[in-house]
């Protein structure tokens, strides 16, 4: 009996270590024989993250002028000046999002959360595949979902980069399962590179 109980708990541990992937693994992958985007822009913008339960942001996905690309990898990047880092957490968890337009409730990539560590000042990679005509992807959008590990944080609980950009966009936050339009925040998109072939 008490070998089954040990036997449970270690599957259980095992299971739990394999929901998130380290993104330090996929940072050491050499992405430069890919092709790259990045949307057109003409500052950077941080913004705090004041929530307890993380956030949801997409912004229109901006696509090279291709026939047919594939996606191989989303950077996040984080290049807004810090002046003051009181985070709680030690990590945060992010979830790479793309959307067929701000109605569907499915995302294009397979669902996976990876964990980064509290001082993810420069990129994270994700690995994705995805094939896509962008002549058919104007209502696409990209975004993540974010998520702590303690809640209960006095102080700004992460941020993020908000691209201003050249060509119209349009910003979203995730409230209660809906996605708002951010009127405020017109021509912004987040802070993303694509790799692609």
């Amino acid at each position: 009996m008490r070998f089954l109980v040990f036997f449970c708990l270690s599957i259980l541990t095992f299971a739990q270590s394999n929901d998130t992937i380290n993104l330090n693994e996929f940072q050491l992958m050499d992405y430069s024989q890919y092709k790259q985007f990045r949307p057109k822009s003409k500052k950077i913008i941080r913004l705090t993250d004041h929530t307890t339960y993380g956030i949801k942001v997409f912004s229109t996905l901006h696509l090279p002028i291709e026939s047919e690309i594939e996606i191989v990898a989303i950077e996040i990047l984080f290049e807004s000046k810090i002046k003051k880092k009181n985070y709680c957490n030690e990590y945060y968890y992010f979830k790479p999002i793309i959307l067929e337009n701000k109605d569907s409730k499915n995302s294009l990539i397979a669902e996976k959360w990876f964990e980064v560590d509290k001082d993810y000042v420069g990129k994270y990679i994700f690995p994705v595949h995805l094939k896509i005509k962008p002549s058919e992807a104007k209502n696409f959008l990209i975004g993540y979902e974010t998520h702590y590990e303690n809640p209960f944080c006095p102080e700004g609980n992460g941020y993020f980069d908000l691209l201003e950009t050249k060509s119209a966009s349009t910003l979203f936050y995730g409230v209660n399962e809906q996605l708002i339009e951010q009127n405020l925040l017109k021509n912004h998109a987040i802070n993303y590179r694509l790799y692609y072939q």
